[in-house]
């Protein structure tokens, strides 16, 4: 088994997204506050984000459900797994960025740990895992009941609605990772994820990639979040 270190970049969860979830995760921020995040992969994403804002509070807790395995249908996870210890680079990023007290890893599949996880517990619930459209809809559907009331349920990787011109192409291609973003702002569309939250939330899902945002350093940028809060 591999043991070296990942210590490379990798660009998968840009600026854009890092600041739509600092934002979506401070609504929730308050002692105590329990978030789980669903595909955490090398820790270096939105893990670190998460955990920068847990450490402006006392208590809060982040729980990261994945197989550190990566997802088949990506190549370049394959590779990385063939050549690196992913679990320990997860570990590795928590511990730079603080998160050893505050982060508990749950090595196992989403299906896995939805049946051991209470519904309701959750002030924040964020999926960014297998992104084909059968898992995408099973991991909504699996976590949608582990928000609490109030709480925010959202994910990454949701470029556009499925009611647009591109409608047919992303119907057509639901089962890809990804497909070109032709006629969108963003380099590639998941349209398993965008057909999935489609039919999860009948459209009512906020989406970022939908609204213009003032990032830090002045610049305009779109994030590709969606999220909802649920009553």
């Amino acid at each position: 088994m591999p043991s070296a270190i990942y210590l490379q970049n990798y660009s998968s969860f840009g600026e854009d997204d890092c600041e739509a979830l600092r934002r979506l995760v401070r609504r929730v921020l308050r002692p105590g506050c329990r978030i789980l995040e669903i595909g955490s992969w090398l820790g270096s994403g939105s893990t670190r984000v998460i955990i920068e804002e847990l450490s402006k509070i006392e208590g809060g807790q982040l729980y990261c459900v994945d197989t550190w395995k990566g997802s088949p249908n990506v190549p370049r996870h394959q590779e990385i797994m063939a050549n690196y210890d992913v679990f320990a680079t997860f570990v590795h990023n928590v511990k730079q960025a603080g998160g050893e007290l505050c982060v508990s890893p749950l090595v196992m599949s989403s299906r896995d740990a939805a049946t051991i996880i209470a519904d309701g517990c959750f002030d924040l619930i964020f999926i960014d895992a297998d992104h084909s459209y059968d898992r995408a809809r099973e991991d909504i559907a699996l976590w949608k009941p582990k928000v609490g009331r109030g709480g925010i349920f959202c994910g990454h990787d949701c470029e556009c609605r499925l009611r647009s011109s591109l409608y047919e192409s992303l119907l057509a291609n639901r089962y890809e990772d990804h497909i070109p973003g032709v006629g969108t702002p963003f380099a590639v569309i998941h349209p398993g994820v965008v057909v999935a939250v489609e039919e999860a939330f009948c459209g009512k899902a906020h989406l970022w990639a939908e609204e213009p945002m003032l990032l830090t350093d002045g610049t305009i940028g779109r994030a590709t979040l969606w999220d909802i809060v649920l009553p």
